[in-house]
């Protein structure tokens, strides 16, 4: 204080301090205290530093009044004080707040205010006797208090009039302090948020060239290590509404991740202490708490949570402020947005790659099926494939052995796309084979069936139907291995199923001999082969349109051929499915008897 006494004042301060000082002594009894109230302005009115100023007059006062305790207090809110500097009390009350509920505008006595008042509780446990207004331009921004002077003195009329010149002298000194010091704070808020704008935008432009979702984790990482510095973290990705761990240094091992789920409601990033405080996130609060992570940043696109960062304490353990979660929730909502191009990405290749393999699949099998039909002597044949979007294995066939036989074929590959039709490759190629070499269809379709079963594994199975006919006589032989029985309509109205054969075909080794079936087609039969696509072709609430509808259309156009009889077949399943798209082929081969 010496060596500020003796410093110059400036020419603006004086004037406007001798005017103010005095209005300030104007009726004081010692006319002595003039000079040291007029070096106590200029003082304090030619330093901006609150720190300074706030001590100089505690100080000043407590060493007028021969006082041993003091405190200033700044209103920092409507109705609350807190406590920036103090004397001869307890260290520990610099920063406490408290709440005055009445303004005090002159000079009162702790001693003379009624004790239920929660606020004197707090002077009266730390000694203070006087409490004195800070007024600046009739406003209230502190309060100065003193405790019991030396020797037990009391505080006459003249002194109230010196501590009240002293503070008035000082208060605009501390309003001019306490804006130069909240100007400072926002420049330095200000230059904090243009250096997190310019990391944002740093960080942006290479989230934006990244599309792999861990080298976005592992970016975001040394950006919360470089930025704000963490002991503990962890990433967590939202997958089937859960959110699921995709990089974490945690203390603990974390074995569900089930509590999680809760986050997914979570509006913007928030201390673990606070979402402790609300019902719905207590649970997963208390959990966040164990683990060691203080605070939660929604990863978020367009209002939904895609993810969180869940974050430990510092490292220099510092608080996080409002500011630190604003630039996190930025940083981690640009991250999100990376990530998610990267998972989009990764699907549009993987679609495309479906689609090219969908694509060979279509070509494979389109060339397996006959572009046109053989004619039979006595017969009129006809077949249609309709290819769903999920190209499955569909085929049909029909080939002349000799000059009065002829194979007839339909099948269904499970699965769908390249494996399916290449599999229906190799059993068009075994069948092509077997059949001109004479052996009967029961072990024609056994040696398939063991040729399938060697080159596949047991998740691919072939549901097949082939028969042979004899245009002469007019016997049709058959082999049912486990495919959709063909409806056989007589011309008499009676309807049968082929259903005589065995198991599927790839299932497993043949064990038991296929059975053969034979029937005799009159003029009018009608055969009527198809696959699974026609029978379980479903509408828009996903119900069949079944066997038992197949059959009432039949009944009704067995006497057309074999053309109408697909149109009318066709125009039935439009009719049920009103466009819904289809996930399997629909395949129809039809045989009739002239």
């Amino acid at each position: 204080m010496n060596r500020a006494l003796k410093a110059k004042p400036s020419s603006k301060t004086v004037p406007s301090a001798q005017k103010r000082l005095r209005t300030s002594v104007k009726g004081s009894a010692d006319v002595s205290d003039v000079v040291p109230l007029f070096e106590f302005s200029n003082v304090v009115n030619s330093s901006v530093d609150l720190k300074f100023i706030l001590g100089t007059v505690l100080l000043t006062v407590m060493g007028k009044m021969l006082v041993s305790k003091g405190m200033v207090l700044l209103k920092r809110e409507p109705g609350e004080f807190e406590v920036v500097n103090a004397k001869g009390v307890d260290p520990l009350t610099i920063g406490k707040k408290i709440e005055i509920d009445r303004p005090i505008r002159s000079v009162e006595h702790a001693d003379r205010v009624r004790a239920t008042q929660p606020w004197m509780s707090f002077f009266r446990e730390h000694s203070q006797k006087l409490l004195v207004p800070i007024l600046a331009q009739k406003r209230i921004i502190g309060l100065l208090t003193l405790g019991d002077r030396l020797g037990g003195k009391k505080y006459t009329k003249t002194e109230h009039q010196l501590i009240n010149s002293l503070v008035n002298l000082s208060a605009a000194a501390i309003e001019k302090a306490l804006m130069i010091k909240q100007l400072r704070d926002v420049n330095r808020s200000l230059d904090r948020k243009y250096q997190e704008l310019n990391t944002l935008f740093d960080l942006s432009k290479e989230f934006n060239i990244i599309l792999d979702a861990e080298k976005v984790i592992r970016l975001l990482t040394f950006s919360l290590m470089g930025q704000i510095g963490v002991n503990r973290y962890a990433f967590c990705l939202e997958d089937g509404g859960k959110l699921r761990f995709a990089a974490s240094k945690l203390d603990t091992e974390v074995r569900s991740t089930e509590v999680l789920r809760s986050l997914c409601a979570l509006k913007g990033a928030d201390l673990v202490e606070n979402l402790a405080k609300q019902k719905r996130f207590f649970i997963v609060a208390e959990f966040l708490a164990q683990i060691g992570i203080v605070a939660v940043v929604p990863m978020q696109i367009q209002n939904q949570v895609k993810g969180a960062v869940l974050l430990g304490e510092k490292l220099r353990g510092a608080d996080y402020t409002k500011g630190d979660l604003e630039f996190l929730y930025s940083l981690a909502n640009l991250a999100i947005i990376s990530i998610e191009n990267a998972r989009l990405f990764r699907e549009a290749i993987e679609k495309q790659k479906m689609e090219d393999e969908l694509a060979i699949a279509r070509e494979i099998q389109q060339g397996l099926l006959p572009t046109t039909l053989p004619k039979i002597p006595g017969f009129e044949v006809a077949a249609i494939n309709i290819t769903s979007k999920q190209v499955g294995g569909d085929y049909y066939d029909v080939l002349p052995i000799h000059f009065d036989e002829y194979i007839l074929v339909i099948g269904d590959v499970s699965g769908k796309g390249t494996p399916a039709a290449l599999l229906m490759a190799n059993v068009q190629a075994a069948l092509r084979a077997f059949a001109p070499m004479g052996m009967s269809l029961p072990v024609a379709t056994a040696r398939i069936n063991d040729l399938t079963c060697s080159n596949t594994g047991q998740d691919k199975f072939i549901t097949f139907f082939w028969g042979s006919l004899n245009s002469v006589t007019k016997e049709f032989r058959y082999v049912n291995a486990g495919h959709n029985p063909p409806f056989l309509l007589r011309a008499d109205g009676t309807i049968e199923r082929l259903e005589l054969g065995g198991i599927i075909l790839g299932l497993m080794k043949t064990l038991t001999p296929y059975q053969e079936g034979s029937v005799t087609l009159g003029q009018g039969d009608v055969v009527f082969m198809f696959t699974d696509g026609v029978s379980e072709a479903m509408d828009s609430q996903e119900v069949d349109f079944t066997e038992e509808r197949l059959e009432e259309v039949l009944k009704t156009v067995r006497t057309k051929t074999p053309s109408e009889i697909i149109h009318a077949v066709q125009a039935a399943l439009e009719t049920h499915t009103q466009g819904t798209p289809q996930s399997d082929d629909i395949t129809v081969l039809v045989i009739k008897a002239l």
